[in-house]
């Protein structure tokens, strides 16, 4: 048994350097927080304590610099990858949007909420935990209901599909990035709006997931977008942004808005 913990140990040893490499915009979730030190108090990134059923978690919210209460902001929920989970004060920050935010914070539009699981959003008890962070920031901040993107990254893009299964009509689109297939739930999600991000030469979790994905939706009548960077990596939130108007695309997005935020398929 000791021998068998000890070969165990060395490979998430040897995986663990991999993995950072093949993050791309991974940084330390404590660095993007720092980010917006010099923001308006209020505004940035700001940590919250989210109370589920007796016990505590920790909730960042960015806050755009602008916010200003009279007005209704479009939002994101995103969900973490399986790297940066843990109950650590700081690691849902430290992979996908955060750093994506932290480059662009002083323009970012959205009020971005970033709950922290133990583990994966696989269940009941994760899924409440993430519906009560978007919860929370709806009673804290100026947020528009029907302009909430689900977004994710890894297991997170996996919990977005689950996650958007269980509550199809509270979300205006999904972006899952890099995201295991959950062909189960196609037709659940089949009506909305989706923009799905891989890699070619991902390590982790093969492209193809997020191909399938969209290919069972459009079948079904949706009308999905996939893009396939080209490369070696993992999370690609920061070339989503930075090379596609995914930011256009989800500020136009509706709950309810009919085929307006549908347009567009394809790579």
């Amino acid at each position: 048994m000791a021998r068998i913990a000890y070969m165990a140990g060395r490979q998430l040893a040897m995986l663990l350097p991999l993995a950072w490499l093949l993050c791309g915009g991974c940084r330390s979730g404590s660095e993007v927080a720092r980010s917006t030190a010099a923001f308006p108090v209020g505004r940035g990134f700001v940590r919250h304590q989210l109370t589920l059923d007796g016990r505590p978690h920790t909730l960042w919210i960015f806050v755009p610099r602008d916010y200003c209460p009279g007005r209704k902001y479009p939002a994101i929920l995103f969900l973490h990858g399986l790297f940066e989970a843990g109950r650590g004060t700081d690691a849902a920050l430290s992979a996908g949007l955060g750093p994506v935010i932290a480059d662009r914070k002083d323009s970012w539009p959205f009020i971005t909420i970033f709950p922290q699981s133990p583990g994966t959003w696989k269940g009941e008890a994760r899924q409440r935990l993430a519906m009560a962070a978007l919860h929370q920031a709806e009673q804290m901040y100026s947020i528009d209901p029907d302009r909430v993107i689900l977004a994710g990254l890894s297991y997170g893009a996996l919990g977005t599909w689950q996650l958007a299964a269980r509550h199809p009509d509270r979300f205006a689109a999904l972006v899952p990035v890099s995201g295991h297939r959950a062909t189960e739930l196609v037709e659940r999600v089949a009506m909305l709006p989706v923009w799905a991000f891989a890699v070619t030469g991902d390590l982790f979790v093969d492209a193809d997931n997020s191909r399938e994905m969209c290919d069972e939706i459009a079948a079904l009548g949706g009308r999905p977008r996939f893009t396939r960077f080209r490369g070696i990596g993992h999370d690609c939130w920061d070339r989503a942004i930075a090379q596609s108007d995914l930011v256009g695309w989800m500020l136009a997005q509706r709950r309810r808005s009919g085929d307006s935020g549908m347009a567009g398929a394809g790579e």
